[in-house]
């Protein structure tokens, strides 16, 4: 059965030419054609399958170019982001130094599932965000209830 999600995090190291070798868990999901670039909130790497990609591209297509604000966001997004990206023969892709610069990572990595995409963390920054996260479950779990499942 093809895996057609990213779930779970595993640990790796960078080598020293700025590659990383994604876990074969996740290769298939991954496919070739995929797009690195940085998540929404600038802390992590983010490697997104070509459908993936192409829906947050027609989202941020949607932002007429008008809009100077809108604009910045499109801007950060596209400019951090490198399309047609494919893993060499073993299983490695290349990260960017100007992306591996911006997450903060210099040899320890955390790779983490996020459903449809996946994030690469500097090991120190993701124990940190999880360690946050998890101070902060019920507020977390009240934001998300109170959000997304809450009837109308």
């Amino acid at each position: 059965m093809p895996a057609t999600e990213f779930s779970g995090n595993y640990t790796h190291n960078i080598d020293p030419k700025g590659r990383a070798t994604i876990p074969a868990a996740y290769r298939e999901a991954l496919g070739d054609g995929f797009t690195i670039g940085l998540n929404n909130e600038f802390n992590a790497i983010a490697l997104y399958p070509v459908e993936k990609w192409q829906q947050m591209s027609e989202r941020l297509d949607r932002i007429p170019d008008s809009d100077a604000r809108g604009m910045a966001y499109v801007r950060l997004i596209k400019a951090f982001s490198f399309t047609g990206q494919s893993l060499d023969g073993q299983g490695r892709v290349l990260l960017p130094a100007v992306l591996r610069q911006k997450a903060g990572m210099e040899k320890a990595i955390r790779f983490a599932g996020m459903g449809h995409w996946l994030e690469i963390w500097d090991e120190d920054r993701f124990a940190a965000a999880c360690e946050q996260s998890q101070t902060d479950i019920g507020a977390l779990l009240e934001y998300v209830n109170d959000r997304y499942y809450k009837p109308d």
